[in-house]
């Protein structure tokens, strides 16, 4: 079975967990982009805690040459909240007929509050074939699952040795 080539685009807290994530799970890594001096030039192994794969992160300004080039299977962006930060990321992985996911919250479901960049987006991937899509950092699971418990207990306590 061949393997999915992906491309980690955005290297910094979320970045690294889901190089890893992606490695755990069978994916080749093929390439990754940052903007942060710091990750630049590093091996990907290095910044996730795995083997070191001798591909390192190359600045956001090679990442279209880099994709052209290499022609993955897969981009997992992993950096701004909203779709007008993610149109440049979204917009070049579209152009380049490749699918796209990204951890942007807003990009969960833009149609309601970024109605006219997800229009020229989807058009765009459509034209590409290619798909885009946004998980959304589970915010509504983490904040809201603390609210939720604390809903259904009668009454709250803080424990004084705490």
């Amino acid at each position: 079975m061949k393997k999915v080539r992906a491309v980690q685009y955005g290297c910094g807290k979320m970045g690294k967990f889901l190089i890893r994530y992606l490695q755990e799970h069978g994916a080749e890594v093929v390439a990754a982009f940052d903007i942060n001096e710091a990750v630049i030039g590093k091996d990907i192994g290095e910044i996730s805690g795995t083997e070191l794969t001798g591909v390192k992160v190359q600045p956001l300004n090679e990442a279209e040459a880099t994709l052209s080039r290499l022609k993955p299977d897969v981009g997992v962006i992993a950096t701004l909240s909203t779709m007008a930060d993610l149109n440049d990321a979204f917009s070049l992985f579209a152009r380049l007929g490749i699918n796209a996911i990204s951890t942007g919250e807003e990009a969960l479901y833009p149609w309601n509050s970024s109605p006219e960049i997800t229009k020229e987006l989807d058009q765009l991937a459509k034209t590409t074939n290619c798909t885009l899509a946004g998980s959304g950092y589970p915010d509504m699971y983490w904040g809201v699952l603390i609210d939720t418990l604390a809903g259904s207990m009668h009454k709250l306590t803080k424990d004084q040795r705490l």
